[in-house]
């Protein structure tokens, strides 16, 4: 490989705390693999995001290198202690376990325990409602009720933690215990991926190995995870006095691609230009007609499934990213036989036993506002016949991304991948109009921020959305008038 300007300062780095800011498919992980040949003696540790991101580092990374989750990590010692009981937390087990159905209650109380999970305290309190809790909520809330919230995330956190429970165990569970036993991890250098979507429970895992080399690398513009607790470690530690170094390059797309980028960036008000070095590619509004393969990028789950539906009529095959179950396509056909009295059909018996009617199931969506609940229901309500619609989406489906005419996925799973055509579906917010007002100013990055993760997914070909043609009319608007002013 030849390596850039800017590569080889950073493999050639010899201080003990460093914060490598990378632009999208910039290199940073071959980088990092440079860096890590160049010591073949020392133990490291490359900590991914995901075990999709650790199992494309364990093939590229020297034998030197432990790649690894921070689940994997906890795994040996805590993780393996509820095998039998992990899964994932319902607002229906939370009712059960609280013996309430107070879903406000409920739902604050999980929100609390979420913000505590996530960070890197020792004990529940108070503050972690206020993380976990909508703003109106929290101010609006009685010292009496939030004690009540408090103390049931508490009982959540000892049930769950206790293995003879019935309780579920979520798997952060195990590694907020890991991360609270204070662990020295057995390695020279720490290589922290991803870090601005990291959570203040892992980061404060990394940053307690005094004496390891730590190197946080990452991208502040594809932070997206900032609704599951994530925090910016980068600028955080170079708070603390890490050293800095960029990667600008890009060698995944060229200049087109780079420039819709850049436009983006921009409006977040990143000065430095993203690169694009990569082959010749090209931006479109339209989808060139016959185009054989192509992935189309929705904002949400729903959109996703809309998408496929609607490729799956014009005769398409489709590649679903993460596998079709993972757009709980299972819990849409058991809500619709709840809906049709059908409750031996039904596959996930929770769903029968804490809603006997589909009345209840609404009720208890629009009493929460959970997002999950909200979404089965607006897909029933499009699609009455949904076990013909079902059935065709299974059967119309590949099971390897090269054998689909169409990849579908949501942007943030779309994360750390990449494709040749990527077509941008106009579910994503309007990023001037009324959409974007709603906002408050962190809510806006966000959208921005997932806007840029989706357009630099593209390689060859980009089909832009509305947002984003949205927004590139502003920023024309904008230099337009900076022009003028300056002739006036």
């Amino acid at each position: 490989m030849q390596l850039t300007d800017e590569q080889q300062p950073i493999i050639d780095y010899e201080g003990k705390h460093l914060v490598v800011k990378a632009f999208a498919g910039c290199g940073k992980t071959s980088t990092l693999v440079a860096y890590a040949q160049a010591r073949p003696n020392q133990r490291i540790l490359y900590l991914a995001y995901n075990r999709a991101i650790r199992d494309e580092g364990a093939t590229k990374f020297p034998k030197n290198v432990a790649c690894k989750t921070s689940h994997q990590l906890a795994w040996p010692e805590y993780g393996s202690r509820y095998q039998h009981k992990l899964g994932n937390l319902r607002l229906t087990d939370i009712a059960q376990h609280l013996k309430t159905r107070n879903w406000s209650l409920i739902k604050a109380a999980q929100a609390t325990l979420n913000a505590f999970l996530s960070s890197a305290d020792e004990v529940i309190d108070v503050v972690h409602a206020q993380a976990g809790m909508e703003c109106e909520a929290f101010i609006n809330a009685s010292e009496d009720y939030l004690l009540e919230v408090v103390e049931g995330a508490r009982s959540l956190w000892e049930s769950m933690t206790d293995p003879s429970s019935q309780l579920s165990c979520v798997h952060d569970a195990y590694l907020k215990l890991y991360q609270l036993s204070k662990p020295i991890l057995p390695y020279d250098t720490i290589l922290f991926d991803e870090a601005q979507d990291a959570n203040p429970l892992t980061s404060a895992l990394v940053a307690g190995q005094s004496a390891a080399t730590k190197i946080f690398v990452g991208d502040q513009w594809q932070q997206i995870y900032r609704w599951r607790g994530a925090e910016n470690a980068l600028d955080q530690q170079i708070e603390a006095g890490a050293d800095v170094m960029h990667l600008t390059n890009s060698f995944r797309f060229g200049p087109l691609i780079a420039g819709v980028a850049n436009v983006i960036l921009r409006a977040q008000g990143e000065t430095r230009r993203l690169n694009g070095r990569g082959a010749m590619d090209q931006v479109l509004t339209t989808l060139h007609h016959g185009t054989r393969q192509y992935t189309v990028l929705n904002r949400t789950v729903a959109g996703v499934i809309q998408t496929a539906i609607e490729e799956v009529e014009r005769g398409k095959t489709i590649y679903w990213n993460g596998g079709i179950e993972s757009y709980q396509i299972s819990d849409i056909e058991d809500l619709h036989n709840l809906r049709v009295g059908n409750k031996d059909a039904i596959t996930n018996p929770k769903l029968a036993k804490q809603f006997p009617t589909f009345a209840q199931y609404e009720k208890a969506a629009e009493e929460t506002k959970d997002p999950e609940m909200m979404r089965m229901l607006k897909i029933l309500k499009d699609h009455p016949s949904v076990p013909r619609l079902l059935s065709s989406l299974r059967k119309n489906m590949a099971l390897d991304a090269e054998d689909a005419d169409v990849v579908v996925s949501t942007a943030h799973r779309a994360k750390g991948l990449e494709w040749d055509t990527v077509v941008l579906e106009n579910d994503f917010p309007e990023t001037v109009e009324q959409d974007y007002r709603q906002m408050d100013s962190l809510q806006r990055s966000d959208e921005l921020n997932l806007l840029y993760v989706a357009a630099t997914r593209a390689m060859k070909t980009l089909v832009i959305n509305a947002a984003i043609e949205e927004l590139i009319l502003k920023m024309h608007a904008e230099a337009r008038r900076a022009r003028a002013s300056v002739h006036a």
